[in-house]
């Protein structure tokens, strides 16, 4: 029996996507990494969810939990007063009866300031992994954390290599 053309669609965009964040748009290049050196600890902070994400089971606190478990296994200083921090945002979608797309962000922000005008500080992304996911929804909630999971591994992979022990 032949696929629905939206099936097909939804594998084409979805091989699309993650061509191209192979082809080097995520930001864990060798000076994003350097951009890691002296962290000393790092706070871990989850951007609002999707309400259908929290309706299928997903909560900010979970995935907090998750990623702070892989810090911590991996001597990560956790401090939530820290001024660095290890954000995650989810953009996700979902139409009908569909399997929903997830688009998970993994980055790491610390202050920064102008060089045009030190009295401009902000904090910056200046380390990055990105991660495409298309799921039915029974197992939305594992597959979500598994993704969590391996980004959180690359974050550690990434700083050990900029904070070797």
């Amino acid at each position: 029996m032949p696929q629905p053309y939206h099936s097909h669609m939804y594998r084409t965009l979805f091989v699309g996507l993650l061509l191209l964040a192979r082809l080097g748009w995520s930001g864990d290049t060798k000076l994003d990494r350097a951009t890691l050196a002296g962290i000393k600890a790092v706070n871990v902070v989850i951007d609002r969810l999707d309400p259908q994400l929290e309706e299928q089971g997903i909560t900010q606190d979970m995935l907090r939990s998750r990623i702070e478990e892989k810090l911590r296994g991996a001597s990560i200083t956790m401090d939530p007063k820290a001024v660095e921090f290890v954000g995650l945002h989810i953009v996700s979608m979902q139409a009908g009866k569909q399997p929903f797309s997830l688009c998970f962000s993994l980055a790491l922000y610390q202050p920064v300031l102008l060089v045009r005008d030190q009295k401009i500080r902000t904090a910056s992304q200046t380390w990055d992994v990105n991660a495409i996911l298309v799921v039915p929804p029974k197992p939305l909630v594992q597959s979500t954390l598994n993704t969590a999971d391996q980004l959180a591994d690359l974050f550690v992979e990434a700083y050990r290599s900029a904070n070797p022990r």
